[in-house]
């Protein structure tokens, strides 16, 4: 499997889903995945698409044993740690761009839930070449 931003979107929105062959279906697209390098975008995934580590051992074993040793058994990984865990082990421009769209949509959901007018700002994230 090779992912880009679209195929990993559609993965997550997978992983979100409440019909459990959704998540069986992700997975399974998933156990033949290079993961040293694919692992932002596996980190991306398990941030946003599916956080139970359980369900990773589960479906997706191999990948899950790789994961567990980036993510040293936390249960959940805060925005900073993601991101750090990302740019530690050589993740994608694209899977930093896409954490970045996520948290940034999540926090967005959060300021909009506490009453912040989030329609008064507006976001946008690229990321600068290394000159």
């Amino acid at each position: 499997m090779i992912f880009n931003k679209e195929e990993t979107k559609n993965l997550i929105t997978m992983l979100q889903s409440e019909d459990s062959e959704n998540h069986i279906v992700a997975f399974e697209a998933l156990k033949n995945v290079d993961f040293k390098k694919y692992t932002g975008e596996i980190l991306v995934l398990y941030k946003f698409g599916c956080t139970d580590i359980n369900k990773w051992r589960e479906n997706c074993k191999t990948i899950s044993n790789k994961l567990l040793k980036i993510v040293d058994d936390e249960k959940i990984l805060t925005g900073p740690a993601t991101l750090s865990k990302i740019t530690s082990n050589n993740g994608s421009i694209a899977s930093i761009e896409l954490f970045m769209e996520y948290f940034v949509s999540n926090m967005t959901k959060m300021l909009d839930g506490i009453g912040y007018p989030t329609n008064k700002f507006e976001i946008n994230i690229k990321l600068k070449d290394n000159d």
